[in-house]
């Protein structure tokens, strides 16, 4: 405590140790200033409150800093999602052609029916299998995702196949009109014409591809069909199926398939059991922990090389 070389406050003090008798107003003075010291004091917080006010203020900042990043990647989001050219706020719209845009709009669309089915179907089917079938979280989880990886399998070989069948029969049909000569022509085309018969195989897929993606819902009954000849008893007896199951999986098959006949295809990822979990692509389901236990939901992308539209759903270890 300084009282300054000159401080009446020390001046008094000094007089009374040495057994001098200070006056009365001498020391009225020196008691004021004193206390205006003292006052001077109370304004200022110990040290240890400093540092913890510095500390406090760090992590205000922190926490400032953090809300600020939160906002300009909240802000980046809808500009992506919009098509916003972040130079010149001109959008990116401009620079694409009417299919173009309309293409990703039905990825955004599907990508936001596939995710609303694990708040609605999913939830409810979860509840059914664990009332009816007596199962474990696990098993209700596992069993709702088999039918999602089954679908997916089903659909992509699915596809595969009718584009096969679609672009074999297109190019059939233009080289052999007449359908009467056993494909003697087309053999003869082919061995002759063999670029040529690549490029009419490529106009040939262009224009299966957009036919087979404004068609695909007409396609729908067909895939579930076939699921449940071939799918549905490796994952559930079809006995023990009841209505909300049913409404989930009808979805499910339903959703995929369309999602699998763009192109590209819209991409629907999962982990597997015993990874490191990408927090970056998942949320946790029920707890927090480092690797997965099982997908419960998978991660939606625009595509395969595509931005993630929708976390998925992780259960961890």
């Amino acid at each position: 405590m300084d009282f300054g070389e000159k401080s009446r406050v020390m001046e008094v003090l000094n007089k009374a140790f040495a057994g001098s008798v200070v006056d009365k107003r001498v020391a009225a003075a020196a008691i004021r200033e004193f206390q205006g010291i003292l006052d001077e004091l109370y304004k200022q917080p110990p040290r240890w409150e400093l540092v913890t006010m510095r500390r406090s203020e760090v992590d205000n900042m922190r926490e400032v800093i953090r809300y600020q990043d939160e906002k300009i990647r909240s802000i980046t989001d809808k500009v992506n999602s919009l098509g916003l050219n972040g130079g010149d706020a001109s959008p990116k719209f401009s620079l694409q052609t009417d299919k173009e845009r309309q293409d990703t709009e039905r990825r955004l669309s599907l990508a936001s029916r596939f995710n609303a089915v694990y708040e609605v179907e999913w939830k409810a089917s979860f509840s059914e299998l664990a009332t009816t079938m007596n199962w474990s979280d696990l098993e209700c989880i596992y069993t709702l995702m088999r039918v999602i990886r089954n679908a997916c399998d089903l659909c992509v070989q699915l596809a595969e196949d009718q584009m096969d069948k679609m672009l074999l029969s297109m190019e059939d049909s233009v080289l052999d009109p007449l359908n009467g000569t056993g494909g003697r022509l087309k053999q003869l085309f082919e061995q002759q014409n063999s670029e040529v018969y690549s490029d009419g195989m490529k106009v040939a897929e262009k224009y299966a591809l957009e036919y087979r993606k404004e068609r695909a819902e007409a396609s729908v009954p067909a895939v579930i069909e076939l699921f449940m000849e071939t799918k549905l008893r490796a994952i559930i007896e079809p006995q023990y199926m009841r209505r909300e199951f049913k409404k989930y999986l009808l979805k499910v098959i339903e959703l995929v398939w369309l999602m699998t006949t763009l192109d590209p295809p819209v991409r629907l990822y999962w982990q597997s059991q015993t990874e490191r979990i990408n927090a970056d692509f998942f949320e946790f389901y029920f707890r927090k922990g480092d690797f997965v236990n099982q997908t419960v939901w998978p991660a939606v992308f625009l595509h395969n090389t595509g931005r993630l539209l929708h976390k998925g759903q992780v259960l961890a270890m």
